[in-house]
């Protein structure tokens, strides 16, 4: 396996270094990893839903946001930036592959909707823990959204929001992390999150 660093620029005045890992040349299969606002790809449920996308066959482009990169705090204001920042980095790889599975955490939901309109190609989406903003794009796409039944940021209601062939997952107990305050049973949460994706990368 191969790992290429692409160095983008960032407004924030540094340079965000994605992380694309390929399994082969030629592989025509990629999944992208979007963190959450707070939740960067080495964090449990994004870190698995990595891995399981290399043991499914797939390479992987793994983000990083500007303002991670520049170790500062994330403005409401400046999203739309994090979304034309992302679009730039999945643009330079995106042409080289023929199925593209998008797997997006809390405000890299947001983000990954926005990055599949300026693509402008089909992809599949995995929303794990969508927050509000998320609904417009979830309505525009036949994916998969999965959030806790804990979880302050996304709610029954919200899902009543859904109006399209979404298959949803509830995870019982499961707080905004998709975790609980018991140590065993967040491991078996994360068994139930790696046959999500091992399900859909491999349907």
């Amino acid at each position: 396996m191969k790992l290429e660093l692409l160095n983008i620029p960032s407004v924030w005045g540094t340079e965000m270094k994605q992380k694309h890992y390929q399994i082969y040349d030629g592989n025509k299969k990629l999944v992208v990893l979007f963190p959450g606002q707070n939740y960067p790809c080495h964090k449990p449920v994004l870190h698995f839903a990595g891995t399981s996308a290399i043991q499914s066959g797939f390479d992987l482009l793994a983000l990083e946001y500007g303002y991670q990169a520049a170790r500062t705090e994330l403005k409401r204001s400046e999203v739309q930036t994090v979304a034309e920042e992302s679009y730039e980095s999945v643009r330079r790889v995106a042409g080289r592959y023929e199925q593209i599975v998008f797997i997006s955490k809390s405000l890299g939901t947001v983000i990954a909707g926005e990055v599949q309109e300026k693509l402008g190609i089909p992809i599949k989406q995995i929303f794990m823990t969508p927050i509000q903003e998320t609904l417009p794009y979830i309505n525009k796409c036949q994916g998969v959204v999965v959030y806790g039944t804990k979880d302050p940021a996304f709610s029954e209601e919200l899902e009543h929001q859904i109006h399209t062939e979404t298959t949803i997952i509830r995870i019982a107990h499961a707080n905004h992390a998709l975790e609980t305050d018991d140590t065993e049973e967040s491991i078996e949460i994360l068994k139930q999150l790696v046959k999500v994706y091992d399900d859909v990368l491999n349907s």
